[in-house]
């Protein structure tokens, strides 16, 4: 069950439960038990089981999991295969966990392409120097990574190997100003969309855009379909959308399809324009402050480029939080490791780029901003700081 033990019988019956290994012992049993419950109870045969990097649950035992066929995996790695033009000449770095989908993802593949994954984690870590001298030493043609690992290779200058000619980039919004500084050093990036329900990515950057140095527009998989709806929310289907959720509640195990027949509504607001994607962000990041309406990812982008103008370690050391406010119903706080003098700088220049409703009420200092290992804020237990 560990990350390193992967099986990819994918046209066998047998189930599959993919879990960080470094979870307690405790909670991965709770999380095995819950997957193992709902297959039963629904008959599930050839399933692969992966925790939603989206989940907010407060315990890792009561985290939501999400239920993959082998055959949905199956057509997403023949999609992407396809959109990447993949064979079996190309060699795929590995940097994300196997028990994320993204990860599990290359694998997959990787076994229909022929392609070779060669690791490029240091002791099961992320680490940006091992990762590029990986990428030199084996010739790596493709890769895929999250918005902080093309970051770190931003921060510390390095250009991209000449062998490399794809890196698919997702887990999280790719800012203009970071795509346009690593495609300056010549990083092949193609931002995705995409979600653990989804197999991996449904929509991707063309090659093409690589001859260009502006930010490109994704572009709809092969095996995939969107649309928008009445409330402006993307519903999406495709060959690889999944099965069924199963979560520990206060009711006991649960396991259900949300599904409104082939067609899933996802919490991202957007519209489809021919075969692109416009992304405007997920339905938890709108608030309204005052009765004013806002997006607060869109004010954490703001922070980060305002951080960034001053020093470029300073936008994984901030970020902001809407809290309540008995007053303005939200607000919005500053969370810091920084020292006073920094987050002034920072607030000041952030500040200047937003309307008054959304400036920052208050600023919390604390030792360190909590991340998964992909370099997501753990937003559950930054709240619980402070």
């Amino acid at each position: 069950m560990a990350e390193t033990q992967l099986s990819l019988e994918l046209y066998s019956d047998d189930n599959l439960i993919l879990l960080n290994p470094r979870w307690p012992q405790s909670d991965y049993n709770d999380l095995k038990k819950i997957a193992e419950t709902a297959q039963a109870e629904r008959g599930l045969k050839g399933h692969v089981w992966i925790a939603t990097s989206g989940s907010t649950a407060e315990s890792a035992s009561a985290t939501k999991l999400v239920a993959l066929s082998k055959k949905a995996l199956m057509a997403s790695a023949k999609s992407v295969n396809l959109h990447l033009r993949a064979t079996n000449q190309d060699v795929w770095t590995q940097v994300l966990p196997h028990f994320h989908v993204g990860g599990f993802g290359i694998e997959v593949r990787a076994l229909l392409s022929g392609a070779r994954v060669v690791p490029a984690l240091k002791d099961g870590r992320w680490d940006v120097d091992f990762f590029y001298d990986v990428l030199v030493k084996e010739k790596c043609t493709l890769s895929a990574l999250v918005p902080t690992q093309v970051f770190d290779l931003v921060e510390k200058g390095y250009k991209s190997p000449a062998s490399l000619r794809a890196i698919v980039v997702g887990g999280g919004a790719l800012e203009v100003s970071l795509y346009e500084k690593a495609r300056a050093l010549g990083w092949p990036l193609l931002p995705s969309y995409g979600m653990t329900e989804t197999a991996s990515q449904i929509a991707t950057a063309s090659l093409e855009s690589l001859k260009e140095s502006v930010y490109p527009e994704i572009e709809l998989l092969s095996h995939a379909q969107a649309k928008t709806n009445s409330a402006g929310f993307l519903e999406v289907t495709a060959e690889s959308l999944f099965t069924c959720y199963a979560q520990n509640t206060s009711d006991g195990i649960k396991h259900w399809d949300p599904k409104n027949g082939i067609w899933f509504t996802t919490e991202d607001r957007g519209e489809v324009q021919g075969n692109a994607l416009k992304i405007s962000g997920r339905s938890k990041d709108y608030i309204k402050i005052g009765g004013e309406g806002t997006n607060v990812a869109r004010l954490r982008a703001l922070l980060e480029q305002s951080a960034l103008d001053f020093n470029p370690q300073w936008p994984m050391q901030v970020t902001l939080l809407d809290m309540p406010s008995d007053r303005l119903g939200s607000e919005i706080h500053m969370v810091s490791t920084l020292p006073a003098e920094a987050n002034l700088k920072i607030a000041e220049s952030y500040s200047a780029k937003v309307l008054p409703f959304e400036k920052i009420r208050q600023t919390h200092v604390v030792a360190g901003i909590p991340r998964s290992d992909l370099g997501k804020i753990l937003w559950q237990q930054l709240k619980k700081l402070l």
